[in-house]
């Protein structure tokens, strides 16, 4: 197409583009001056960038409506949204994994001194999953941190969990004791029956494999969680 054609075009047809904004009302000054004062679109605009990456963030936060809920979605979900590339979704989703470890401790082998220790380093794995997860913490004999593994998701009830796969990872990795942890999407930490019954069988279990349970703990919502060692329910 001719210069002319292209100009002429572009008379009748103007292409569309983000109002400017000042210098310092766009998000990455603001985030480069007083990032703790940005909005979630804004800073979300600053991880998708381009020129139209503040209407892109705002169509993101229109679709998924919290962060939360596009921490949950898949990547394919998120590259449904208009303006989104994979490429960006795979960035965004690297973003709040990073804010998660965050909130994991600096040590690279934390000891495990008590359950809020613990609930430190899963919290951020379970807090705002509309599903059931089950996930181990692996130890050492000193109580230290060996790794985090995922055992089961989506609808937990005790018969479907099968004890040789919860502690099939500490024996593969020699740990000396585990804790469970698991989720309440309602929000609410107390035990079910099945709970109580599940934790019974699990200790009974690991008595016959010397791989002690050293807690079972239910998460709820933010910083609220109910440890069956504190319950009662799980012998020191």
């Amino acid at each position: 197409m001719e210069a002319e054609e292209l100009t002429l075009f572009q008379g009748i047809y103007p292409i569309q583009r983000a109002p400017k904004k000042a210098v310092r009302e766009q998000p990455n000054y603001r985030l480069e001056t007083k990032a703790d004062a940005c909005t979630v679109g804004e800073l979300l605009s600053v991880i998708i960038g381009g020129e139209k990456s503040i209407i892109v963030a705002n169509n993101l936060l229109e679709q998924f409506g919290t962060i939360q809920k596009i921490d949950l979605a898949h990547v394919t979900e998120i590259c449904s949204v208009k303006g989104i590339s994979r490429t960006t979704a795979l960035r965004l989703k690297a973003s709040l994994e990073i804010g998660r470890k965050l909130f994991q401790p600096v040590e690279k082998r934390p000891k495990i001194t008590n359950p809020q220790e613990a609930v430190n380093i899963l919290m951020p794995y379970l807090v705002h999953k509309t599903q059931e997860y089950l996930m181990v913490l692996l130890m050492d004999s000193r109580n230290q941190e060996i790794g985090v593994v995922e055992v089961y998701h989506g609808s937990l009830n005790s018969a479907q969990v099968r004890i040789g796969e919860i502690f099939k990872p500490a024996i593969q990795q020699n740990a000396d004791s585990i804790i469970v942890f698991h989720n309440h999407p309602s929000g609410d930490p107390s035990p079910s029956t099945e709970d109580i019954s599940l934790t019974k069988a699990m200790i009974d279990a690991g008595k016959l494999i010397d791989i002690g349970v050293a807690d079972h703990i239910i998460i709820g919502s933010p910083n609220n969680y109910k440890s069956l060692k504190l319950s009662g329910l799980i012998s020191s």
